[in-house]
């Protein structure tokens, strides 16, 4: 069995970015968040451009927490620890979240890209279900 490659799920905030900014995006299929990658069209200038991602509602869960930095044009999230804030089901909403712009030019044009695992099981173990082995068929693999 080989595992599927990661989904790749853009969210964008088109133009100038501000801390009333906020992009909701429903999730296609289960899996884990493994990585957010964040880029600017340009960059902020006098301070960092940062937020947050977070699952369920723009207050909920924080998945990541991301930061670029004046005069950067891209950054790399860093996950939350929590047990269980990077695993996502199918038809859950995703938040990508403004938390502060930049002082001189706030920044614009955002995407985060968020890279989530479809083969891990969503109790972080990693271990196939006996009835995914299978096909759902019954027989053929004995647990």
């Amino acid at each position: 069995m080989s595992a599927s490659a990661p989904l790749l799920l853009p969210m964008t905030v088109t133009g100038a970015v501000a801390t009333t900014s906020s992009v909701v995006t429903r999730v296609p299929v289960s899996g884990r968040v493994r990585a957010i990658t964040v880029a600017a069209g340009t960059a902020p200038v006098g301070s960092v451009l940062s937020g947050t991602v977070r699952k369920a509602s723009a207050a909920g869960t924080v998945v990541g927490t991301w930061s670029i930095a004046a005069g950067a044009v891209s950054a790399v999230a860093t996950m939350s620890t929590v047990d269980g804030a990077d695993e996502l089901a199918a038809d859950d909403l995703v938040y990508l979240v403004v938390g502060a712009v930049g002082s001189g030019t706030a920044g614009s044009n955002l995407t985060a890209l968020l890279q989530i695992d479809q083969s891990a099981d969503q109790d972080g173990s990693d271990v196939v279900a006996v009835a995914t082995l299978r096909g759902n068929h019954p027989g053929g693999v004995v647990a």
